[in-house]
């Protein structure tokens, strides 16, 4: 899909503005039109405020604020007026159905303003529209800005305030956070089908303007980029050349996600570009506000967290705690511990950021300094293979973002309350250790590791490695001069059991390859693979090897 970027420095002609302009530009924004028989189009040369009982003065082209209360003989004057050829007229609150039904008939526009509003700053709001269209559409993004953080201060959310920018100025609104994930969307009629196709589109990274890719630059910089696109091989668009402006949303001097407004192209002027650019501030301070809420919770899960680890909690006091934090306690559970490999890593943000990209409702999240701690309540149908799930979840998704900087995870056994959930923890950093000493990326459950466990008590004495070469070390020894994988193929026909279909499946080889390399083994190593007492020796010599050769290249 071809695309273009470009910087916007352009601003809005001076010209007449249309009915359906000033409605959206200059009066509040909860203002509705009720009757507008597609005449909104029609332009407004001046604005007055006027009691109903003096209706005569009004004149082709202006647009009146009716000031209250409404002579019941008003609805007679709607025709005239109509045929006067004024621009339309603006109630305050909710007028009775008699007034609308005259409007409709006269085809007179008719709009209503709110409750609380004020009519004579309402009307020298819409006046220098008219007169000074640029001044209007910054009061008017200030007086958007004001809305949305009283929005903010309410706690109505970024959705509600996605809905008001949206309907503000009839584009589409994406809020996105800084991982390209859509927080807040409000999508315009027109665009409701393309909704899926859209969605994909801004949330592909590769689609980011490279001026706004850097985080830190583009708070630096924020400026707003106008980006082009064309998605007409999609059926599920309607129009075919659409066009998107991003604004940084902006926090502590980064770049903490990004609003985007969608519209068919040329359709965008410099009042929406002000509208992005306060909505990005507005954003700003609710998931700053949103941020600060969550670092609060954090603090008060670290302090159930470690409250169970240290042994400081009742059963009681543990399942209050698990409540409040929205985990639930009943079950069993476990503990999955994820720490980087390498001393020189990636922040434990990140890695606690990663994880919580892939939260579900039953696993509870902790940030250590040196590690990061999940709690996982099992599914009685999964069991521990739930924990087992969720930790390599977490290994994929480090590794495709960070794929030169590997983690050791450790699962800890099955806890049948919450207060057990110190021993599945220290499990769980046994098996993280064993992990990191054997250089596995995998996740180890420490309930399969009892053989290693014994073994890493003798991994400094030389029987150890005197038992590996006797019992593997002419395959070792094979596989160094020759350059094969005896070791490997053998490794893996145990791990599958003796199974020589799924032996060979795992290792992508034929079958009739996999059995001339069994008779290779045989052959060069004089095992008997069917004598049971040989077997035995066999898959210990295996643990001991691997965990040999992860100490000599450390």
């Amino acid at each position: 899909m071809p695309m273009g970027f470009f910087f916007v420095e352009t601003m809005t002609d001076i010209q007449t503005p249309t009915l359906q302009e000033l409605v959206k530009r200059a009066l509040p924004i909860e203002t509705r039109v009720l009757v507008d028989h597609g005449l909104l189009d029609h332009p407004v040369t001046w604005v007055v405020s006027t009691a109903a009982q003096d209706l005569t003065r009004l004149d082709t082209g202006d647009f009146a604020f009716l000031l209250p209360p409404y002579p019941n003989d008003l609805a007679r004057q709607f025709a005239r007026l109509a045929q006067t050829g004024i621009a339309g007229i603006a109630l305050v609150a909710e007028p009775a159905p008699a007034l609308v039904e005259a409007a409709q008939q006269a085809q007179l526009p008719l709009v209503v303003l709110p409750a609380s509003a004020n009519l004579r700053q309402i009307e020298r709001l819409a006046l220098a529209f008219v007169l000074d269209r640029d001044a209007a559409v910054e009061q008017r993004a200030t007086q958007l800005y004001q809305h949305l953080t009283l929005l903010s201060a309410e706690n109505a959310g970024l959705e509600a305030m996605a809905a008001v920018i949206g309907r503000t100025i009839g584009k589409t609104v994406l809020i996105q956070d800084k991982r390209l994930n859509i927080i807040a969307a409000w999508f315009a009629p027109e665009d409701a089908s393309a909704r899926t196709i859209v969605e994909e589109w801004v949330t592909a990274s590769g689609n980011v303007p490279e001026e706004l890719r850097d985080r830190k630059r583009a708070a630096q910089n924020r400026r707003i980029v106008e980006q082009s696109f064309d998605f007409a091989q999609d059926v599920r668009v309607p129009k075919e050349n659409r066009t998107r402006v991003i604004v940084p949303i902006v926090a502590k001097g980064m770049a903490r996600g990004y609003l985007s407004l969608i519209a068919e192209r040329d359709a965008l002027e410099q009042f929406d570009r002000s509208m992005a650019e306060q909505g990005a501030a507005a954003c700003a301070l609710e998931m700053a506000k949103a941020k600060a809420v969550s670092e609060a919770e954090k603090r008060v899960r670290g302090g159930f967290v470690e409250g169970l680890l240290a042994g400081s909690l009742s059963p009681d006091e543990a399942t209050r705690w698990a409540k409040r934090d929205k985990y639930n306690p009943d079950g069993k559970h476990a503990v999955v511990v994820a720490d980087w490999a390498k001393k020189e890593h990636p922040s434990y943000r990140r890695l606690e950021t990663i994880i919580h990209g892939l939260t579900r409702a039953d696993i509870l999240v902790h940030t250590r300094d040196d590690e990061v701690i999940v709690f996982v309540r099992l599914d009685p149908r999964q069991g521990i293979e739930g924990a087992r799930v969720i930790a390599e979840n977490i290994r994929r998704q480090a590794s495709a973002e960070y794929a030169n900087d590997p983690l050791a995870i450790g699962i800890g056994r099955a806890a049948d309350a919450l207060i057990d959930l110190r021993d599945s923890y220290r499990e769980a950093r046994q098996a993280l250790s064993m992990a990191r000493r054997l250089a596995d990326p995998n996740p180890l459950y420490f309930g399969e590791l009892n053989v290693y466990r014994l073994l890493f008590l003798l991994e400094h004495h030389p029987e150890l490695a005197a038992f590996r070469q006797e019992i593997i070390g002419t395959l070792v020894e094979y596989d160094r001069t020759q350059g094969t994988d005896l070791i490997e193929t053998l490794t893996s026909y145990f791990a599958h059991k003796g199974n020589l279909s799924q032996t060979a499946e795992a290792l992508f080889v034929h079958r009739n390859t996999l059995l001339y390399r069994m008779e290779r083994i045989r052959e060069i190593s004089g095992l008997d693979l069917d004598n049971p007492e040989t077997r035995l020796s066999i898959e210990l010599a295996l643990r001991a090897h691997r965990l040999l050769l992860a100490r000599d290249e450390q």
